[in-house]
């Protein structure tokens, strides 16, 4: 079962549809793409979040044993490879990447965005983000 903890946790019970509000550990949506792909081993997933620094060090400030113990080994090593993680800056640039996506049907747009396989699972960290600071991009 798909979790947002390390194993051996709760389980999330099957969702098409997820959201996740409030304060949680800053390796959640990792663990929560890891245990979906380690689920389901030929899919893809995609991790969308605002910010790769502000990522980086809250996983540094959490220092999670679990990840350091697993991180880059057998199983999980093998589930990371299915999880694609882009870093969209602004809504502006979150807007045009996912309506740039697409399955590869004998047209390749662009090499990021063309994807093999449509995602069983998209994840969406942090998109509050995007609308906390004053923007002045057009909509």
């Amino acid at each position: 079962m798909t979790t947002l903890f390390p194993q051996p946790c709760p389980q999330l019970p099957g969702f098409q549809s997820l959201l996740v509000k409030g304060a949680y550990h800053a390796s959640a949506p990792f663990h929560l793409a890891l245990s979906h792909a380690t689920l389901h081993p030929d899919d893809k997933i995609i991790l969308l979040t605002p910010n790769r620094g502000l990522v980086k060090d809250s996983l540094v400030e959490l220092n999670e044993e679990w990840l350091d113990q697993n991180s880059g080994h057998g199983r999980v090593n093998a589930a990371a490879r299915q999880v694609e993680i882009y870093y969209p800056p602004t809504l502006a640039h979150l807007r045009l990447l996912l309506s740039m996506f697409h399955e590869y049907h004998d047209t390749l747009h662009d090499q990021k965005t063309t994807l093999d396989v449509a995602p069983s699972l998209l994840i969406l960290h942090e998109t509050s983000s995007y609308f906390d600071a004053p923007s002045s991009e057009a909509t």
